[in-house]
């Protein structure tokens, strides 16, 4: 049984070798304990309901689970559990729509140290950004904002171009390993990024 102190992962299983690989990877850390698995949707929340979990490693693509769905299901019933995305596609729309639906870290697939320090970061009440998504983000923002410097939302609200202080530290991300912590960033940075996706990708 794993130790009270260590953080309690349950480990979201994916279509392909990708999920045993991050299993054999963390077992081997101190302080984290993948205590349980699931393989769908309806598995995932009935383990959140009867058990204490940390953290949830969703690894996408998952087979029997929308992950954007899900994650949204565990911010309403389980607000004090994290989401954390572990994924080889690093698509902008679907990045985008993990941050819309609340995920607390994104972490491209083979970057084990890169896990290993999303997983502590995100149980501390902040968003993980790996440099590659993070850069992806740039790109579609800086892309977006060129071709159309304004848009109104459903909401009514003018959004404006990303604020060069929001730039740069999304380019220092980018640019980054991670051993600095600033790859850990403040929810509120991540809310204000959800505004800049293209119209077409909002809900």
């Amino acid at each position: 049984m794993a130790p009270s102190a260590s953080i309690q992962v349950l480990n979201i299983l994916s279509n392909d070798a990708s999920s045993r690989a991050i299993q054999t990877f963390l077992s081997a850390l101190q302080g984290i304990a993948i205590t349980s698995e699931a393989s769908s949707q309806e598995e995932t929340l009935r383990i959140l309901a009867d058990q204490k979990v940390d953290v949830v490693l969703l690894n996408l693509p998952a087979q029997n689970v929308d992950g954007i769905e899900l994650t949204r299901q565990i911010r309403k019933l389980h607000p004090s559990v994290r989401v954390l995305i572990s994924t080889a596609n690093n698509k902008p729309e679907d990045i985008f729509a993990a941050m819309d639906a609340g995920a607390d870290g994104y972490v491209l697939e083979g970057n084990d140290t890169g896990l290993e320090m999303a997983i502590r970061s995100v149980r501390l009440g902040t968003v993980w950004f790996d440099p590659g998504i993070a850069a992806q983000v740039l790109d579609t923002i800086v892309s977006a904002s060129s071709n159309s410097s304004t848009r109104i939302l459903q909401t009514g609200l003018l959004v404006l171009p990303l604020m060069p202080e929001d730039k740069s530290l999304l380019s220092n991300v980018a640019a980054s390993s991670c051993k600095d912590g600033i790859c850990m960033v403040d929810p509120s940075f991540v809310k204000k990024l959800r505004r800049y996706a293209p119209s077409e990708w909002s809900h």
